[in-house]
């Protein structure tokens, strides 16, 4: 017998980037099972492998799946739709699926470049206790995804690029230091949380590399937009292994600057995961 929900996951042929999908349905206890298709495939449940997918979740002797999930561009005039439709079938594009998931979460897409098992913006949201979910890639090239309270979703900006283009999920954050900025002092970064530089976060030391230098303080900034305290994102940039040091403790006691109002912060989700 098939378990209640049992789900056929349709990807065109050479196409990268549905592994991820995998892993989330993987996290939400999905049963799947993947099939690269194009207008001759022949509709088949023989037990195969297709290469990244480490074994197949079904059993040979079982009827089929339950529902389908196909990429964008897969037609209805593909044999497995087609298979799908002539068992009534419930078929979803994923674009809509992914709406549907993310309808109330806030998802953040992020420079695959800054981290390797765990993006930076995420780190720094995790430091903070904003209990932020991922889907991520690590640089072995398998894909992650965890699951955690918070509302916030890092993923990888490429992914969103290369797998839906200009496709927006999710909401807008709402923004707690929508005007905080940075600028460079001397041999110092300083970070002020209004664009008059009137109210003084505090500073770090930059890394030799300028190029990371700015993907890592434009993260920095988004963590500040976000609401996160100056103190945990300084934490979470300690704990950064890519030779990151601090240097504003000596001006924490007479900054006099105002912490981040933790009632306008929006970070928990109410929300299941199956």
């Amino acid at each position: 017998m098939w378990p209640k929900r049992k789900i056929l996951l349709l990807v065109p042929q050479n196409r990268d980037g549905w592994q991820g999908i995998l892993s989330l349905l993987n996290v939400l206890h999905r049963d799947v099972i993947v099939r690269e298709t194009s207008p001759e495939a022949i509709v088949d449940w023989a037990d195969r492998t297709i290469p990244g997918l480490e074994e197949e979740l079904y059993d040979v002797s079982d009827v089929g799946p339950t529902e389908i999930f196909y990429w964008p561009g897969i037609p209805q005039e593909d044999p497995y739709r087609q298979w799908g439709l002539s068992r009534g079938l419930i078929q979803t594009e994923l674009t809509e699926f992914l709406h549907r998931y993310w309808e109330e979460e806030i998802v953040l897409p992020v420079n695959p470049k800054l981290g390797d098992n765990e993006p930076f913006l995420w780190r720094i949201l995790d430091c903070a206790g904003f209990e932020p979910s991922l889907l991520w890639q690590t640089k072995e090239g398998q894909w992650e995804a965890r699951i955690n309270n918070g509302l916030h979703w890092i993923i990888p900006e490429s992914w969103f690029t290369e797998c839906w283009g200009h496709e927006m999920f999710g909401r807008r954050p709402k923004l707690v230091l929508a005007e905080s900025c940075w600028v460079r002092q001397g041999d110092q970064v300083e970070f002020y949380s209004d664009k008059d530089r009137f109210e003084y976060l505090g500073e770090i030391t930059p890394c030799a590399d300028k190029a990371l230098d700015d993907a890592v303080y434009t993260v920095m900034l988004q963590a500040l937009q976000l609401g996160v305290p100056w103190r945990s994102i300084r934490r979470a940039y300690d704990m950064m292994n890519i030779r990151w040091y601090t240097n504003d403790m000596a001006r924490d006691e007479w900054t006099g600057r105002a912490p981040v109002p933790s009632e306008e912060i929006e970070y928990l989700a109410d929300r299941g995961v199956g």
